[in-house]
C-alpha cells in the first residue's frame, strides 16, 4: 500500500497528524498500479470532497477525529465515517 499524505512543516514535532492536506488535483487523474490510501487533513468536513476529487477507496482516520492531541472522539469518528460513505 502507498499512503498519500501532506508533507509536514519543517518545524513539525511529529511526521504526521498535523492536520494538513495537499492539493488533491495532483492525483486526480492518476491510475495507480498498487493499492493506496489518502491521508492528510481529513475531517468530516473535507473527506467527502477528498474522495470525490481523488477517487480514494481508503482514507485515513486520524487527527481529524481527535478532541485533543492523541484523544479520539467517537462522535467525530462516527460523523467522519458517515461523510466518507455519503
Amino acid at each position: 500500500w502507498i499512503l498519500l499524505d501532506a508533507k509536514p512543516p519543517k518545524d513539525a514535532a511529529v511526521p504526521g497528524g498535523n492536520g494538513l492536506s495537499f492539493d488533491w488535483r495532483l492525483i486526480a487523474d492518476v491510475t495507480w498500479q498498487v493499492p493506496w490510501m489518502l491521508a492528510g487533513g481529513l475531517t468530516e468536513d473535507t473527506v467527502g470532497e477528498a474522495i470525490a476529487r481523488t477517487g480514494a477507496k481508503v482514507v485515513d482516520l486520524a487527527s481529524g477525529v481527535e478532541s485533543a492531541p492523541g484523544v479520539k472522539d467517537a462522535e467525530k469518528a462516527r460523523r467522519f465515517v458517515a461523510a466518507a460513505r455519503a
